[in-house]
């Protein structure tokens, strides 16, 4: 047996014992299969995002059923075809409501009572703790990086002459930065929704 196999058969046990640690690795063992999947059915990024995200929602709520499990891979691809596909649906659902007029979207902005409107804002400061989380595991030259590009605006170029940075490894620790955010913050996002 490979070690790439055993490795996935160890942290699926973990996840089907209830081990965060466990869901965590699956979740890196499969991210890259799976986005690559979901892009060739649905050539949207953010919707298989979500449909992955979804996806270890759904194991971890039937985690109990997961240790009878043979042939993980497959186990794991159906389950996720199956969720993509709600996923798009409810997707194509919110695009089509969302291209309301702006008129009746502020129309319906100014009809919600005030506990709407609080409720709102906790939900805006409740992720922006959870994005001050992240930042917070990232090495100072991400973030400088981060800030310099994404809040001052500045091209590769000029943040390679005020760090004496390559271009290169500019992109490089920017699309890891990223990358680490990303994985991160829908992480913090799954385990809040589950507990």
């Amino acid at each position: 047996m490979s070690n790439k196999i055993t490795h996935e058969k160890k942290n699926w046990a973990l996840l089907a014992e209830g081990g965060e640690q466990g869901l965590y690795a699956c979740f890196d063992i499969f991210y890259d299969d799976l986005y690559r999947f979901g892009l060739s059915m649905y050539k949207n990024p953010e919707l298989v995002k979500e449909g992955i995200n979804n996806l270890f929602i759904e194991l971890w709520r039937i985690q109990h059923k997961l240790a009878d499990v043979q042939n993980v891979q497959q186990y794991v691809l159906t389950i996720y075809k199956r969720i993509l596909y709600k996923t798009y649906q409810l997707y194509t659902r919110n695009t089509l409501t969302s291209t309301l007029d702006e008129d009746t979207i502020t129309m319906a902005g100014a009809e919600q009572p005030y506990e709407n409107i609080l409720i709102a804002s906790q939900h805006d400061e409740i992720t922006k703790k959870r994005l001050q989380k992240a930042l917070n595991q990232l090495s100072p030259r991400q973030i400088e990086i981060i800030r310099m590009r994404y809040f001052d605006e500045k091209s590769f170029a000029e943040i390679a002459l005020q760090t004496g940075l390559t271009e290169r490894t500019i992109y490089n620790t920017l699309h890891n930065a990223i990358k680490a955010l990303r994985d991160i913050f829908v992480l913090v996002v799954i385990f809040r929704i589950l507990k």
